[in-house]
């Protein structure tokens, strides 16, 4: 069976990992790499020996030179600029990191783009292939887990990252770039929202040269089953340490992750505990990109298609407006 051809479009940290884990799948053969700056596409590819790569600093040539059947887009949200219309377009399928757009404007015409070329779309929410998270999934929607009652997460580091992550008009922020992680898993596991209230603000880097995003973000979430959620962000904790952790409370279940992988379940029907535990060694890399893979070749619908990446954002959105029209209000 012939190789699926596979493009990048970036290749910063993301762009490796997903790269590396496309290197020991048969199924495929990365043939083409763009960045902005070349040594960093011909970098990325010596590096992990793709000799039949080419390395591009012009999207558009890309796309002209090479017949591709997916494409990776890993770039900083605001990068966005119509590279994925003009490959879906050609009938390109599409793998793309989260947050898939700077705004919710900017993601909603992403997704039509889309549906609209009919090609297949995964976006890069690694955390739903965790086992416990799709454990749970499964037991609130047959009803067994009971009337879903609370969520509450956390996303806890210290870290100045890239530039670019540091500037609220290219990253959008933590709750953009890392805590959106959460949003998405409260929405997947508990529906959608009815309203959301949140409060960001920038603690500790007040004087960091570039600096303009926040660094802690709390928001309180009611979702239309009545059920309520809380998320909780801050780059302000432990460096060098990154702690994600989620609890999800529904009539008959207790579930506790320990930094998502690991879970702990306690089934409480009845008056009666017990225990159930979730820890696997798996490579969630490695999982959603098989499933892209998959689909594409069994051309259905990956498990995390593109509207999903859209969910998060317009929940974000609002969270973000609601906190700016309080800070106006207070002025």
């Amino acid at each position: 069976m012939q190789k699926l051809n596979v493009g990048f479009l970036g290749a910063g940290e993301m762009a490796r990992i997903h790269a590396g884990v496309l290197r020991d799948i048969a199924d495929v053969e990365i043939t083409a790499v763009t960045s902005r700056h070349k040594n960093s596409a011909a970098d990325l590819i010596n590096s992990l020996g793709f000799k039949n790569a080419a390395a591009y600093t012009d999207f558009d040539q890309m796309l002209a030179e090479k017949d591709l059947d997916l494409l990776y887009i890993c770039l900083p949200p605001a990068a966005h600029q119509g590279q994925l219309e003009k490959a879906v377009h050609k009938g390109i399928h599409i793998f793309i990191e989260k947050p898939i757009a700077i705004n919710e404007k900017r993601a909603r015409s992403m997704v039509e783009a889309v549906n609209e070329a009919g090609v297949i779309s995964q976006v890069g929410y690694h955390y739903r292939f965790a086992k416990g998270i799709q454990k749970l999934k499964e037991l609130i929607d047959s009803g067994q887990a009971g009337q879903q009652a609370l969520l509450q997460g956390y996303y806890f580091c210290n870290s100045l990252h890239s530039s670019w992550w540091r500037q609220l008009e290219k990253s959008g922020g933590q709750i953009y770039e890392q805590v959106i992680h959460l949003y998405d898993l409260a929405l997947h596991l508990f529906g959608d929202y009815q309203s959301a209230e949140g409060m960001l603000a920038n603690l500790c880097h007040q004087q960091t040269e570039g600096y303009t995003i926040e660094d802690n973000s709390l928001s309180l979430i009611q979702f239309k089953s009545g059920a309520l959620g809380s998320i909780a962000g801050s780059n302000c904790a432990v460096p060098g340490s990154w702690k994600k952790a989620l609890t999800v409370i529904c009539e008959n279940l207790t579930v506790e992750f320990e930094n998502i992988e690991k879970a702990v379940f306690k089934y409480h029907q009845q008056g009666e505990v017990e225990t159930e535990v979730f820890e696997a060694d798996q490579d969630l890399y490695y999982l959603e990109n098989r499933d892209f893979i998959e689909a594409v070749l069994e051309k259905r619908e990956a498990q995390v298609p593109i509207s999903e990446g859209l969910k998060a954002i317009k929940l974000i959105s609002e969270i973000k407006e609601n906190n700016k029209k309080r800070a106006e209000q207070n002025v």
